[in-house]
Parts: structure tokens; sequence; C-alpha cells
């Protein structure tokens, strides 16, 4: 009885943000970062969730792995069983079937990707988190106290910057950032269901011009500027 009481209570007093404006309940505030492969965004996006926990004195978040454990567990699934879908691979009819024939917790691709976007719909209507890929400029874009960034550097650049990691040769590794940044955008054009244009961005960084200190702070400047930080918090 205590346990449904508490939950009640957490349930109809839990924060909710109110944009002045136009006086009604808004969700985020959350923060997406696409990047093109060979264009590192976790360390800009730890750089923003310290930078912002320190502003708005509200714990932020960089999610990534995240979404897909969480995505797994609704599913009752182990993580492994879903990676393939953020590898923008797809199952052919006759593994469906079997998939289907062998398991009991089989899961569609369609109910894998609806979940995907349901989850990080979540985390983003909850806010004080930054999304690193996963669709996530596409399935947060109707919330208004957003922020969408993206990170593109030239092929060349990105490929030598691979090979620090892999050591493998520079054709292999402009190989591998051409093939990695053609399944982002298949993720993305699937919750888009169609081409993802550059305006659906808020700025877009060279990263090989630019520093991950330089992106981050000037990303927050702009986020206030925007009004993603300057909203009032009431009680529902």
């Amino acid at each position: 009885m205590n346990n449904i009481l508490l939950k009640y209570m957490e349930s109809r007093f839990q924060s909710k943000i109110i944009d002045p404006r136009r006086g009604v309940f808004c969700e985020g505030p959350v923060v997406t970062i696409s990047r093109e492969c060979g264009c590192t965004a976790i360390n800009i996006a730890n750089m923003m969730a310290e930078k912002l926990t320190l502003k708005t004195g509200n714990k932020w978040t960089c999610l990534t792995k995240e979404i897909l454990e969480q995505s797994a567990k609704e599913l009752n699934l182990a993580p492994e069983k879903i990676e393939y879908v953020f590898n923008s691979k797809e199952k052919s009819t006759w593994d469906e079937i079997l998939a289907a024939l062998s398991s009991k917790y089989y899961q569609s691709d369609r109910k894998i990707k609806k979940t995907i976007s349901d989850v990080v719909r979540a985390f983003a209507s909850k806010g004080n988190c930054i999304i690193i890929g996963r669709g996530g400029v596409v399935l947060t874009q109707n919330i208004e106290r957003s922020f969408h960034i993206k990170l593109h550097a030239p092929l060349e650049w990105r490929a030598a910057q691979l090979q620090e990691i892999y050591k493998l040769s520079t054709n292999e590794m402009l190989s591998y950032a051409k093939e990695i940044d053609k399944k982002r955008e298949i993720l993305r054009n699937y919750f888009n269901k169609e081409p993802l244009s550059n305006t659906v961005f808020d700025v877009i960084y060279n990263s090989k011009n630019l520093s991950d200190e330089m992106i981050a702070e000037a990303s927050i400047h702009m986020m206030e500027m925007k009004g993603v930080l300057g909203k009032h918090i009431v009680m529902r």
C-alpha cells in the first residue's frame, strides 16, 4: 500500500517544464549529436554534460549504449540480439521465419525499431540528456527544448583519425568510414521516412578545425541563446 501511494505521489508531483512564452508544458531539454565516422562525439558529450550539470544544477547524462540496453530490456532480449539494427542490417524473410519458430522471445525488425524509437523519446522527454547517434536527431525533432549538433570533417582527415585507433591502411579506413556513414544514414532515414536534410540540425561543426572544448562551449552558449535552458520549472 505504501509503495502504491509513493508511486502515485511521485507521479502526481513530478516536475514538469513550462514555456513562459506559450504557457504550455514542454519536454526536454535534450541534446543530440550526429557525427560522421571518425568524428568523435563522446568527449564533447561528456564535457557538455559536466558543464550543463554545473550550469543548471540538474544532473546531465550521456546516452549511447544505454539506449541499446534499455531497448533490449523492454523486449526481454539480450542487447546483442538487437544490436544488428544499429548496424542497419535486416533479417531476410527466411531468417524472420526461423527466428520466430526457434524462440518464444522472437521480435521482428519493425518491433525492435519501434521500441528503440520509444526508448529514445522517453529519455529525451525526461530531459537533461545528450543522445549520441541512435537516430536521436529525428526522434526528438518535435521537442521544443532540444538542440541538434552534427560533426563532420573531410573524409581523408577522418580516415587518419581512424588509423590511429585501428592501425590499418588508409584505403581500409577510407572504405570503413564510408560504410559506417552509410549505415548511420540508413537508420536515420528509416526513422525519418525519407532522406534527412542538414536543415534539421541547429549547428554543424568541422571537427578538423575545432577542438572538443570549443565545440562544447559554443554549443552551450547557443543553447542559452535559443532558450533551450531558459524555461521555468513548475509542478503538475
